[in-house]
Order: C-alpha cells, then structure tokens, then sequence
C-alpha cells in the first residue's frame, strides 16, 4: 500500500465536514483537487485502482 503525504494544510478543511466521495461519511479532509475524501478511503482506492493519479498530488 503506498501512503499518500498530505501533510500539507490544503488538504484540510476546518470549517466544515462533507461527505467522503467514497463511502459517504463526514470528513474534513480534501484531495489535492478538493474533494472531499478520508485519507485511509483515498489509500484504499489507490490500491485498487493502479496507476490512476485521481488521488495523488
């Protein structure tokens, strides 16, 4: 499993949750593209989806 870095404060949004665009639960986390996604979802997702860079900043 790679990890994804997002350390980086963008992918935080402190004033509001939305759902995760992969299992619908509410996170304050957001891609580089900002959408809404937990970290772990975006791994799992990565995982199964080889080579796609929906995801990776």
């Amino acid at each position: 499993m790679a990890l994804l870095n997002w350390q980086d404060a963008r992918h935080f949004d402190a004033t509001q949750n939305l759902p995760c665009a992969l299992c619908g639960k509410p996170t304050p986390m957001r891609s580089h593209d900002r959408e809404p996604v937990h970290k772990v979802c975006a791994e799992d997702w990565c995982d199964q989806h080889p080579g796609s860079i929906r995801f990776h900043s």
